[in-house]
């Protein structure tokens, strides 16, 4: 075997992982930040609700809200405003707030429950004012 044989051989066979690694670099990168881009919609807890109550909240679905309440309850993923905002925490970003205190977050809206009458926000950020 000669040594441009070897040398194809070698290339060929990392070939695959070098085109691996680029892809997904570029599929990261594609991830919007959701920190930095604009809200479609400011607004307070109360008034996000009675939105989708009234069947005028459906064009904020897949639209980036910035909301603010009064936290009732969290965990580690989890952040809930009052009682019926379920906010995902954006695993990349550190949340400090504790139950009880006024925080303001902006996130996707993923979906709205009317059987449940629950809010879900994703990714989301705390904004500090």
């Amino acid at each position: 075997m000669t040594r441009a044989e070897m040398n194809w051989k070698i290339f060929r066979s990392l070939l695959p992982l070098v085109v691996l690694v680029a892809f997904a670099y570029f599929i990261e990168r594609l991830k919007p930040d959701y920190f930095v881009e604009e809200p479609h919609l400011s607004t307070d807890s109360y008034d996000l609700l009675w939105r989708f109550q009234m069947n005028e909240g459906d064009e904020l679905i897949n639209k980036i809200v910035e909301i603010s309440g009064d936290v009732t309850r969290m965990d580690s993923t989890t952040i809930i405003i009052s009682n019926y905002i379920h906010c995902f925490l954006d695993p990349n970003r550190d949340t400090d707030t504790n139950v009880g205190e006024n925080i303001t977050l902006k996130g996707l809206c993923l979906k709205y429950s009317r059987i449940q009458q629950k809010v879900f926000i994703d990714n989301a950020v705390q904004i500090i004012q």
